[in-house]
């Protein structure tokens, strides 16, 4: 797919689509090889890797399934030619114990063609009512 649709829209799109659950939508943005790196506590300790359109829909499968988001802020993008940075915060439920959950975290993008190409998140918990927006 070529488009000339500039990369922050790319993603600002692909947001609009995990806000509505979409799963169908949010891959239609990303390259059937994107990669996606996650380094995070959502909310425990965790790393990993995802590679194509399937290990990406378990990717946001996984945390739709697992936590029940009351908050989801993009609080500053920051692009430079085809990347984009994105810092915000997210907050809820975890739904197997109901613990609560506060993060703040930062994503790069990088975006080819209409197509995110590659995505690594730094996601950290903060104490639930604090931190991000």
């Amino acid at each position: 797919m070529t488009t000339t649709e500039s990369p922050m829209a790319t993603v600002q799109r692909m947001f609009a689509a995990f806000g509505a659950d979409d799963l169908d939508a949010l891959l239609e943005t990303v390259h059937p090889e994107s990669r996606w790196t996650y380094y995070g506590a959502n909310p425990q300790l965790a790393a990993a890797e995802f590679t194509g359109h399937a290990a990406v829909r378990k990717f946001f499968a996984r945390i739709l399934d697992r936590l029940a988001m009351v908050e989801f802020n993009t609080d500053a993008f920051v692009v430079q030619g085809d990347t984009v940075v994105v810092f915000g915060s997210e907050g809820g439920r975890v739904r197997a114990t109901g613990q609560a959950f506060r993060n703040v975290w930062s994503q790069k993008y990088v975006v080819r063609d209409g197509l995110i190409v590659e995505m690594t998140e730094y996601n950290i918990q903060v104490e639930p009512g604090r931190g991000g927006a």
